[in-house]
């Protein structure tokens, strides 16, 4: 992995006077028991640190990427990390849990995705309607009470997170509970469906049955009605997310500027380019290229590192003719669904 470092060492370099741009974060919790309490917390923070540097590459990212990230050990993801606040701990003589909010450095991870060829895709966040409905042990089925202690796990959790998605749990409100039936929710309707999703304003429900008899949570999804199911037994509030969180689909990330037609015109579209130079003198002459174009705005570096420059600019015209205006000059310029690459 010495190519790992020499990228970060000549990203610092090259990149000191790169405005910085506003920092990932992510919030992870930790539940690890070793021999004792300092080495439970060493490789909770490691744990912590790897998880949310996931969790911020599926927003920016690919799943394949994060298989490439996962690669790397416990050192070197250090790297990525600006700081790590902790939002709650507590611990014994041999555990430690806590709740962490991890800060990623953005230039960083762009300066390593770009070094190593992984996609910058648009990960647009999208919010899911999660409804807690518990089965109790004679069968009846309970939402809207108190005693409904699942719905309770859900709404006690703020701000739940998968990749881009966003678990928003139902509001107990005149309207929901007009429209949403214990009885009849794991199995509505498509009629009932559109009520429910266009009241919540979501395109994806996910109906969590859990069944005190079963000791079991059966996640079913909507539209799709995929049912899958998993054991919870006596486990935490934290870890019975953390056990139906696994059944949220990932919705499938939109590469910018993908699939564009050739003619397509942009009004002010911000381009995510990476050129690649053997010369530093190379890089300022396409900048200057772009600078005085008269379509090109704000041509502003991202990252530098081993002969690749990450950078972005608002382009406002055809695009057809900007890359004509680059092939004339002799720069090449493809797709790379997410980015576009220029040599």
């Amino acid at each position: 992995m010495l190519k790992f470092f020499v990228v970060m060492t000549l990203f610092f370099i090259l990149s000191g006077n790169v405005t910085a741009k506003p920092l990932f974060e992510a919030d992870v919790n930790v539940d690890i028991t070793a021999e004792n309490v300092v080495e439970a917390k060493k490789q909770a923070m490691a744990k912590a640190r790897r998880d949310a540097l996931n969790d911020v590459l599926l927003s920016v990212s690919t799943a394949q990427s994060v298989e490439e990230l996962a690669k790397l050990n416990d050192n070197q993801i250090q790297h990525f990390i600006s700081g790590v606040m902790v939002l709650m701990e507590k611990s014994s003589n041999v555990r430690y849990i806590a709740d962490l909010r991890v800060t990623i450095n953005e230039d960083v991870l762009k300066a390593y995705m770009a070094e190593n060829n992984l996609p910058l895709v648009v990960g647009e966040e999208q919010t899911v309607l999660v409804i807690p409905l518990l089965e109790k042990n004679d069968g009846s089925l309970d939402l809207w009470s108190d005693a409904n202690f699942w719905r309770q796990v859900f709404t006690d959790r703020k701000d739940i997170r998968k990749g881009n998605l966003i678990l928003h749990d139902i509001d107990k409100n005149l309207g929901n509970i007009t429209a949403v039936e214990a009885n009849r929710i794991y199995d509505m309707s498509d009629a009932e469906f559109a009520d429910v999703s266009g009241f919540n304003n979501v395109e994806e429900v996910y109906v969590l049955k859990y069944s005190l008899k079963d000791g079991k949570v059966y996640v079913k999804s909507f539209p799709t009605r995929e049912v899958n199911g998993v054991v919870i037994g006596d486990a935490t509030p934290q870890d019975m997310i953390e056990a139906v969180l696994p059944f949220f689909k990932d919705v499938k990330k939109a590469a910018k500027l993908e699939n564009l037609d050739d003619n397509a015109e942009f009004v002010n579209q911000k381009i995510e380019a990476v050129y690649s130079y053997s010369k530093l003198s190379e890089w300022l002459s396409l900048k200057r290229f772009l600078e005085t174009n008269s379509q090109v705005k704000d041509v502003k570096v991202v990252s530098m590192a081993n002969g690749k420059v990450h950078f972005s600019f608002i382009y406002n015209g055809v695009w057809e003719k900007l890359q004509a205006n680059l092939a004339l000059s002799g720069y090449k310029m493809r797709n790379e669904g997410g980015y576009y690459a220029i040599n």
